[in-house]
């Protein structure tokens, strides 16, 4: 009789247990929040894929990309033509273009620009390009160009007054 009543409150302890585990469950279910703006598919028998654009598809310029730039391409401005041909950008035209950046656009490709490994399409721009330019990107037409930075003009310009 003694060791019947042993397991009937080792019973009750565990059940105890149990029904505290599924309370506490209830609690952290009820306390996440629904998200029903996303829909998620089961792929596989534990894989669910979560439908929607990837953030290369959202931000074109974000895309991974490794660079390879034919030897018949001399200049920066053909590297940035041949690097963007599949993007969805383009450069802007000519006739938009600052001077400086016509300049920038016609130095020679250096070797150590020719292959790059992976990253994203606007790291690669802004390596080709250097620190003194940034990029002016117009999304809506897909057009890049580059503007000089103040504080490279800021540094020349108190280098010429030496």
């Amino acid at each position: 009789m003694r060791i019947h009543r042993l397991f009937s409150t080792q019973r009750l302890m565990l059940l105890g247990g149990l029904a505290v585990a599924i309370a506490n469950n209830a609690v952290l279910a009820a306390a996440q929040p629904i998200t029903s703006s996303k829909t998620v598919s089961q792929v596989d028998r534990y894989s669910e894929l979560t439908a929607g654009p990837t953030l290369e598809q959202r931000d074109l310029l974000a895309v991974t990309v490794a660079v390879s730039i034919p030897n018949n391409i001399a200049s920066l401005g053909g590297a940035l033509r041949w690097i963007l041909r599949d993007s969805g950008y383009r450069l802007a035209a000519d006739s938009v273009i600052p001077p400086e950046v016509h300049s920038m656009l016609k130095l020679p490709l250096p070797a150590a620009h020719r292959r790059l490994g992976l990253m994203p399409l606007k790291e690669v721009l802004a390596l080709m390009v250097g620190p003194e330019f940034h990029i002016v990107q117009d999304p809506l037409h897909r057009l890049l160009s580059f503007e000089r930075c103040n504080t490279v003009q800021n540094s020349s310009q108190a280098q010429g007054e030496l």
